[in-house]
Formats: C-alpha cells, structure tokens, sequence
C-alpha cells in the first residue's frame, strides 16, 4: 500500500513531471515544484521530511518481512492452507513478488540503496547504485516467474492479496514479467541512459505481461488510495497545462502570468471529454506563481470523497502494450509498434487517426510517449516523472533522484547529502535539461 500513500515522495513527483499542479505544500508538492527549481531539504527538520522518510521505511519493512518469510521457507518451513492444501509455493512466489517489487521501486526512487534479502553469508551493508538495485529486483521477479511456470504448481493467491481480484500461478507470472518490463524501461536518469537500454530483454517481460489490469479495490478501511484522494478532491491538485497544450497546440503551455483564464481546450482527443473536465475557478495561492494554476481537473477515476472506495489501477494492459511498442520501435520494427498503437487506446479512446506505418522512429517514439502522458495518469508510481526524466524533460534543476532520507543517514551515521536546484544542475542527479517550448 506505500505506493497509493499520500505519505510518500508520490504527490511531489506528480507535480514536479508538470502532470499535475497544485501549490499546496502538502507532501512537498509547494516546495519541489516551486519555479525556479530549489535544493530539497533532506533534514530531519524539514516540516515534511516524514513524507519522505516514511515511504523509505516502508519499502524496507516490505523486505523485512518478506525476507523473514523467505528464509523460513528456504529452511524447511512448510505452509498449510486452510483446507490442508500445501500453499508452500505460493507464498514462496508473493514473496519474492514483494521482494521484487520492493527493491524496484528503491531503485527508480532513490540514487542508492541498500539491497537487503534472505541472509546468506554475503549481505550487502553498503549501499548500491541504483541500477544494481533494480538488477536485484529483476532476479527476484524472475524468481516469480520460475516458480510459477512449473508445471507442478498451481494456485489462486487469496483475494485478500491483491484485494478484489484472485491471481493464479500463470497471472502471478504475468505480472512479474511486466513488473521487470517497467523497471527496466523506467530506470533511465536521462536520455543518454534510456538509449542504453537492453530493449530485446525488454520487449522478452512485455511479450510475457499481464491480459488484464491490475487495480486493486480501494474499500476504504484497510485499503485506500490517499493519493487519488487528494489529487482528485476538489480544491486540491489538478492536471498541468502542459497535458491540455499536448491534446491542443493551441492551449498554452503555461497559464498566463496575469492569472486569467484561457479559453476552453478543442478536444482533438475525446479523452479530454471523458477524463477531465473543466473548472475554472482556481482558489490556489496566486503569491505562489500563477503557474500552479490549471483550469482542468481530472475525473477519469473519480473516488468517493467520504469513502475513498473503487478500483485503483496500478498497471493498465495499455501500458504493458506501450512498453512493447517503444521495445519494438527501440530494435527496429516499427511496422509491429505501429500497430499495437493502432490497436489500442490512442484509437479506441482517443478517436485519433491511426499512425502511418511509413512514420519516422521519433514520430512514433512522440506518439507512444504522448499516449503515456495522457493514458496512464494516476496509474503506476511514478510513470511521468519517470518518463519525463529519461527523456531530459524534467524542468532544470528538477531532482532526477531523492537521496537516502537524512533520518536514516543520520541513524546509520552517514553523511548528509541532497540534490535539486539549479546551481546543481549536472544531468546525473538534478536535472539540466526541460521541456519549455523555445518561443
């Protein structure tokens, strides 16, 4: 559940990828999207350092208490299902699915980590680069994927696991396929990493991915969504300009510096019909920069205010589609890119033209990368600012990783560090590049 937390880096990454906007200062989103970009504070004063620290913490425990349960099993331990089926395996899958999960997000999220599994006598006690935690993640997705594509296994994880929804062995495996997909797309810091990317390994998970979406349901007690909450809750964050300007070139990019309202968007995409709609009283703090200001809020997964209930998509089939389009216009098969395009949302939803399969790898790369911003909102952890981040569109001086909590620095008596802020500006961990039209 950390990644639906409204305490988590979540909220600030969404505004600080210009998706979302909001001058709240709540969850950091007022002080890591202010423009210009500043340094983040990484104390332990900080007012929202909790936001930071918790999400941390949280990943960590995830691998406590896997690691502990692995371990057992990995000694003999034997679990017996109420009905005195053998759940040995199963368990032994959801935990390395967790495990996986836990240590992927470690490693998009933060610029070292440290990787911490079922002891065997070389434990790590330094922290990693990112990308080795992410390859430590992978290794134990593919773990997943081993267990559940033994014959001898079968099972129905519990609808209590993913809530809503039963996952048999073949779905578990799915879902660790496309997982690995997206760590391994989503790593990238900037540009010149993300053309490094291993995409015939790529397209390999996303060819084996999910047929169905993962959207776990929200029941308003032991699951929430705290971050569809506050970003769709009236009053509070709505979509940046930035989107409306790519459904229609002529919205600008920016609201207008004098704080009045620009006309309506043309809806060349009918999805700016069904997934937002438009408000145009802005009751954010104008001494904060108008450009936090947005006329559009978005209403495509919409949550009870007072019940927090409905399904929370974290991994649409759409986006597992997109992963194999860029994999496969990445190695050279643009013929096969453009129609898995063509065949999904950009059409079905949009209402779009269909691309020409004589389309140039960079328009296609254009037109996969705008599916993402407008598709996949308020989906996966993380998605724009990840993508805005290895394409070297993040706004200067924009973090491209947060450091390890100081909390935690100061606990295992490490030196304090931070990035952000544009005297830091070196493309490996603040940002030098932006996505600002030249005018």
């Amino acid at each position: 559940m950390a990644n639906n937390s409204s305490v988590s880096p979540r909220m600030a990454m969404w505004v600080m990828a210009d998706q979302g906007t909001c001058s709240w200062a709540n969850s950091g989103m007022y002080h890591l999207s202010s423009e210009p970009r500043v340094i983040f504070d990484n104390s332990v004063t900080y007012t929202y350092a909790n936001t930071f620290e918790t999400y941390y913490e949280d990943l960590y425990g995830n691998l406590f208490i896997m690691n502990s349960v692995l371990e057992q099993i990995n000694n003999g331990m034997v679990i017996t299902g109420t009905t005195g089926q053998d759940d040995t395996e199963m368990i032994k899958a959801a935990g390395y699915f967790i495990q996986g999960l836990s240590l992927g997000y470690l490693g998009l999220v933060y610029d070292k980590a440290f990787i911490v599994k079922v002891p065997d006598g070389n434990q790590n006690v330094t922290a990693s680069p990112y990308m080795d935690v992410i390859e430590a993640a992978i290794v134990s997705l593919d773990s997943v994927i081993k267990i559940c594509s033994r014959p001898s296994v079968s099972f129905h994880l519990p609808d209590n696991y993913i809530n809503g929804s039963e996952y048999n062995e073949d779905e578990l495996m799915q879902l660790a396929n496309s997982f690995a997909a997206r760590f391994l797309v989503l790593a990238s810091r900037n540009k010149a990493d993300n053309q490094q990317v291993d995409w015939n390994r790529v397209l390999t998970y996303a060819n084996n991915g999910i047929t169905r979406d993962l959207a776990p349901y929200m029941d308003g007690a032991a699951w929430n969504s705290w971050f569809r909450h506050y970003t769709v809750r009236p009053g509070w964050a709505r979509i940046d300009c930035r989107i409306i300007n790519l459904i229609d070139p002529d919205y600008p990019w920016r609201y207008p510096d004098d704080g009045h309202n620009p006309e309506a968007a043309y809806a060349y995409d009918k999805r700016l019909n069904t997934d937002f709609t438009r408000n145009t009283a802005n009751n954010m703090k104008p001494e904060r920069g108008f450009y936090h200001y947005s006329d559009y809020e978005y209403v495509r997964y919409p949550l009870s205010i007072s019940t927090t209930t409905g399904d929370s998509p974290v991994f649409l089939v759409s986006e597992n589609d997109l992963i194999r389009a860029e994999a496969l216009a990445e190695t050279g098969n643009i013929v096969a890119a453009v129609q898995i395009i063509n065949e999904g949302t950009r059409v079905t939803r949009g209402e779009l033209d269909p691309l020409n399969e004589n389309i140039s790898k960079q328009e296609l790369l254009d037109a996969i990368f705008y599916e993402r911003d407008i598709e996949l909102i308020q989906t996966g952890f993380g998605l724009a600012f990840f993508d805005m981040r290895r394409r070297d569109m993040l706004q200067y001086g924009t973090m491209l990783n947060f450091p390890i909590p100081g909390k935690d620095l100061m606990t295992m008596e490490l030196p304090s560090y931070t990035f952000g802020g544009e005297a830091n500006a070196d493309g490996i961990n603040t940002s030098n590049g932006g996505w600002f039209p030249v005018e």
